[in-house]
């Protein structure tokens, strides 16, 4: 079935059906739904790189992660479809963690904007010197000290996160502290690095002992707790940089025989769903990834509509204090 066959059924030229399907505003809407009806009969769905040529536009948009791997990246992208579908875009996804590999492989041509989430593998310089030819958002790749200026970005704010899960460490009387690293040079991990960092410069009746592991590796992120536990001043408090590193570490700490939360505590980042699933309840800051990935869309359709005016969004953070931590337990546990 193409186009000619349709527009005989209906009765109706060549033309008009090609204006139905790539610009409808310029048909009648009795013939408009005459057209769509005959079209729904005999099961007739429109070539989309047809009507590309035709328009100009592709009606898709490409997201850019670094990782399948890791949750965080994944409800990024949820949130972006959920907005572009109602939109009636369509989605693709390219993974990757190398700057080389995103312009050797990325055709512009092809898409109407992107959603990059690189984490910093992509900053807003690199986007600008690479004369970038189609509208795109950043999640997560700016500097928050940077200036907007041209560049359109979300980002949460995991620098106080990342501060306020120590503080409530500290708190509870934690003063030798151990923490999960992701190993990668990420901009998000650059600043939560940093905020550690802040963190015990500021108390001095601290120690600190920092490892690092692989984001998307548990095994990694498992073996790192290990050598945490076995330092002559073991940690009495865990913070890993996000929840599936925590999770991992408290399976070492549980066939070790070290109590969680009782002989251990241990907060994790990004309330991953399987956060409150795990016995004992993971402890966590909320980072509201889903959201980010809403903001992104919205604004880069904003930009297809031809608002050309940057903005960035920040988002807050918030814990969630579950069962690895000890003096809320009986609290939650209660409220279940």
């Amino acid at each position: 079935m193409n186009i000619r066959q349709i527009a005989y059924l209906a009765g109706v030229s060549v033309a008009t059906v090609s204006r139905c399907i790539n610009q409808p505003e310029k048909v009648s809407e009795e013939t408009r739904n005459h057209i769509i009806g005959v079209m729904k009969r005999v099961d007739y769905i429109p070539n989309p790189s047809a009507k590309s040529l035709s328009t100009g536009y592709t009606k898709t948009i490409l997201c850019v992660i670094p990782t399948l791997c890791n949750e965080f990246f994944n409800q990024l992208v949820e949130g972006s479809q959920a907005v572009l579908r109602e939109a009636d875009y369509k989605v693709l996804v390219f993974s990757t963690d190398s700057i080389e590999d995103f312009w050797r492989r990325v055709d512009q041509r092809s898409v109407d904007g992107m959603i990059i989430s690189g984490s910093g593998f992509i900053n807003s310089e690199e986007l600008r010197m690479a004369k970038i030819q189609v509208p795109y958002v950043l999640i997560e790749n700016m500097e928050q000290s940077e200036s907007p200026k041209d560049v359109t970005y979300v980002y949460s704010d995991d620098y106080k996160g990342v501060q306020m899960a120590l503080e409530y460490l500290y708190r509870e009387g934690n003063r030798v502290f151990g923490v999960i690293s992701t190993s990668d040079t990420y901009l998000v991990t650059e600043r939560r690095r940093k905020a550690v960092y802040d963190f015990f410069m500021e108390k001095k009746d601290c120690r600190l002992c920092m490892v690092k592991a692989h984001y998307a590796d548990l095994q990694d992120a498992y073996d790192a707790c290990g050598h945490l536990m076995r330092l002559e001043e073991r940690p009495t408090a865990i913070f890993a940089f996000n929840d599936m590193m925590a999770i991992a570490a408290m399976r070492y700490l549980v066939l070790h025989g070290i109590r969680v939360p009782e002989d251990m505590e241990i907060m994790g980042f990004d309330d991953n769903p399987v956060a409150s699933f795990v016995l004992p309840s993971l402890s966590t800051v909320v980072a509201p990834n889903y959201q980010l990935g809403e903001s992104a869309a919205r604004l880069l359709l904003e930009k297809l509509r031809g608002n050309t005016e940057s903005k960035s969004v920040l988002f807050p953070v918030e814990l969630k204090l579950r069962e690895t931590t000890r003096n809320n337990v009986k609290e939650y546990r209660d409220k279940l």
